[in-house]
């Protein structure tokens, strides 16, 4: 088999690993044994596809990684915030309660861990496996746009496939890609994706219900106002990422 054919062999198990093992279990520990599990299987494909180790495709932690995964969630927790008080100005959504205080602590501790981990393997596979492989193979444009596409395809198993949704992902990807390229590691990645999540979480829970979260909704009906919010908000991330670029730290 040739490099690309393991290449993209070894992306297609890792992502239906994560997207029908992780995703669809309904166990909690079943679903930490898949997580754990799998890092070994990510260290197999790797010695399959001839990388040496987890930093190759963005595990690295240097001395500033914290640093990046913070100033990242920072970030994505504060676009998410803004586009949640702009749809609500705009009358997306009504708040009709809070959760109970005794639930509320649980449930930001399970948001918090989810979507974490959740951000964190997509962000390996859609970004650190695909750039590790490639970077040093095809010019980078092609591989800033490859993990772009991926990631809108890859959304496809968690909102289904629309037009709207498909450029929404493009726009967000654009964020997400280029802090992994512009540092080399993926957590400042993981940092804008969590945060974005936890937002989003903190509203709709973990398993995306405007009943689940901390903060309960009731949605209103969709505008053409509040779709241009869908693609604004993350172009605007996307622009603030680009003007922050040197205060995240680069792996050498």
């Amino acid at each position: 088999m040739s490099y690309y054919g393991k290449v993209l062999a070894g992306f297609i198990v890792l992502n239906l690993y994560l997207n029908i093992g992780i995703a669809t279990s309904s166990q909690f520990w079943l679903q930490v044994l898949l997580v754990l599990l799998f890092f070994p299987l990510l260290k197999g494909i790797l010695k399959l596809t001839k990388l040496k180790d987890f930093h190759q495709v963005g595990i690295n932690f240097h001395s500033k990684w914290g640093k990046n995964l913070a100033i990242g969630f920072a970030i994505g927790f504060f676009f998410w915030l803004i586009k949640y008080m702009l749809v609500y100005l705009l009358g997306g959504f009504e708040v009709t309660g809070v959760m109970p205080l005794v639930n509320m602590f649980m449930t930001l501790f399970m948001v918090m861990l989810t979507f974490f981990i959740g951000s964190f393997l997509n962000d390996i596979i859609i970004r650190g496996y695909v750039f590790g492989h490639l970077k040093e193979r095809i010019p980078l444009k092609w591989v800033f746009m490859i993990s772009i596409t991926l990631y809108a395809l890859d959304d496809v198993w968690n909102e289904g496939f629309s037009i709207s949704n498909t450029l929404f992902s493009l726009i967000l990807g654009l964020s997400l890609t280029y802090a992994i390229y512009k540092t080399g590691s993926i957590w400042a990645t993981t940092g804008i994706h969590w945060g974005l999540n936890v937002c989003y979480g903190i509203f709709n829970g973990t398993l995306g219900s405007s009943n689940a979260g901390i903060i309960i909704t009731n949605f209103g009906t969709p505008s053409i106002q509040l779709e241009l919010i869908n693609y604004l908000v993350p172009l605007a991330m996307f622009l603030f990422v680009y003007l922050l670029r040197n205060k995240f730290a680069k792996v050498v």
